[in-house]
């Protein structure tokens, strides 16, 4: 055919043309979950008659939040390795204890200790459970969420034989007025999760190690080959967590005042959901500080809502796994229409 008898056609697709809702949604300021925090907020002022934004109660929002949400920061880094720690809340708790046993004046199962020295034993507990951890997942092939669920059993374990299934009831005073004792209208145990969002936004933003664990989250191999160790990221990951787990014991000891072998038990369930809800994907190598105190107020709010409509507890968990899967949801199909 000649050049005067070719016909000139339209230029031929390079592809699925993403819908123009979905380029909308993309660009939304902020993110999808910051809307949907907004409208969340704005719905518990209207059905709560305005009772919602009384500053004793988002106080109260802030404060029961504040574990869970130092418990997520642990998680977070974890998923974003694109691996789980399923043992945090356990460290949580095991921290706990041995603080507060510790710090005792009639302790019951450890010897009495000065409260720094009590503090600084329960954060050093939690760092070796995370170096186990870290270790275990990056010198062999058994995938962390074994790992950890192993990890798991083993605290639970001697958490209840060195208590016999006791509660700590009567930790250092000191521990107990720093879980009431307040900044202007804050709490101390908000104050101190802001700051370890503070420390945990800067590792992650600012920091080589910070780079190295989204390049191991993304594409582990190829980091390998780009000469990025491994094994150390993943001992860095998991014994952040330790210690992030450990100071979530902390400030649950400080705000509860006593603290039982068996408490804390949906702690990792709730650290991982608010991970998720926030927008955080469980494939990793993405994710922000940012995106999991969204999900954490997502469902504090939810929560707190709940309660001040009088909802049945058991009819609240439903709810919260509903929010779960939604939200799941949601970023997944925010993340297709991107081309992730």
């Amino acid at each position: 055919m000649t050049t005067s008898q070719q016909v000139s056609q339209p230029p031929a697709e390079t592809g699925p043309q993403p819908a123009r809702g979905a380029a909308n949604r993309r660009r939304l300021p902020g993110g999808a979950m910051v809307w949907v925090l907004a409208l969340l907020i704005l719905a518990a002022i209207v059905l709560s008659k305005g009772v919602f934004i009384r500053p004793s109660n988002l106080t109260t929002v802030l404060y029961q939040t504040a574990v869970v949400g130092v418990l997520a920061m642990a998680q977070a880094y974890a998923v974003i390795s694109k691996g789980l720690d399923l043992s945090i809340g356990a460290t949580a708790i095991l921290a706990a204890l041995i603080i507060g046993d510790s710090s005792s004046a009639d302790p019951q199962f450890l010897p009495h200790l000065p409260l720094p020295l009590a503090i600084l034993f329960g954060l050093v507990v939690g760092l070796l459970v995370g170096v186990v951890n870290g270790f275990l997942a990056g010198r062999t092939a058994v995938p962390p969420f074994i790992i950890t669920l192993s990890t798991y059993l083993v605290i639970v374990g001697v958490t209840f034989m060195l208590t016999q299934g006791a509660p700590v009831t009567q930790p250092a005073q000191v521990l107990k007025d720093l879980g009431e004792a307040r900044v202007w209208i804050l709490p101390v145990p908000v104050l101190l999760w802001f700051a370890l969002i503070v420390v945990g936004h800067f590792v992650l933003s600012r920091t080589k190690p910070g780079a190295m664990l989204y390049a191991v989250g993304g594409n582990e191999t190829a980091a390998r080959l780009s000469g990025v160790p491994v094994a150390r990221i993943k001992m860095f990951i998991y014994a952040a967590a330790g210690v992030f787990a450990a100071a979530a014991g902390l400030l649950f000891l400080a705000r509860t005042g006593s603290v039982s072998p068996s408490a804390g038990s949906e702690f990792m369930l709730m650290s991982v959901a608010a991970v998720v809800v926030g927008g955080i994907p469980l494939s990793g190598g993405q994710g922000k500080i940012r995106d999991v105190v969204l999900g954490v107020l997502i469902l504090g709010i939810a929560g707190n809502l709940m309660n001040l409509m009088g909802i049945s507890p058991y009819l609240q968990m439903a709810v919260q796994g509903a929010i779960i899967l939604v939200a799941v949801g949601a970023n997944q199909r925010l993340a297709q229409g991107r081309g992730v």
